[in-house]
């Protein structure tokens, strides 16, 4: 579909629209989004989980409050990868170092032998 060429005279002038529905209310202060029960100064739930079977629930050590089962879940999911990440980076670079037999010395700045000692 091809479309007429726009004429950019003086003459025509841009239409603005109004939007149909209702102004909204100017939020109250403090920020637009909030993570509920994550607030500055109170418990983040790092200091680990009791698991209680009777009530299928799961509880933090730090605050004993009751937490939902799929957050506790995610967060260990979560942190399980970054072990996975940091485990592979490292073992990456201890591979790269171990293939080195020389590195540049901070003093002189001549190639010397790497002790494996």
């Amino acid at each position: 579909m091809i479309l007429p060429p726009i004429n950019l005279d003086e003459e025509v002038k841009p239409t603005v629209l109004s939007f149909p529905g209702t102004k909204k209310q100017p939020a109250e202060e403090g920020p637009y989004l909030q993570d509920v029960g994550h607030r500055f100064g109170e418990c983040q739930h790092r200091a680990g989980f009791v698991l209680d079977d009777k009530l299928d629930a799961v509880i933090c050590k730090g605050c004993n409050e009751k937490l939902s089962p799929m957050w506790v879940l995610r967060q260990l999911a979560s942190v399980e990868t970054r072990w996975h990440r940091f485990r592979e980076t490292y073992q990456d670079e201890m591979k790269r170092l171990a293939e080195r037999s020389k590195t540049k010395c901070r003093h002189c700045g001549e190639m010397t032998p790497i002790s494996r000692s």
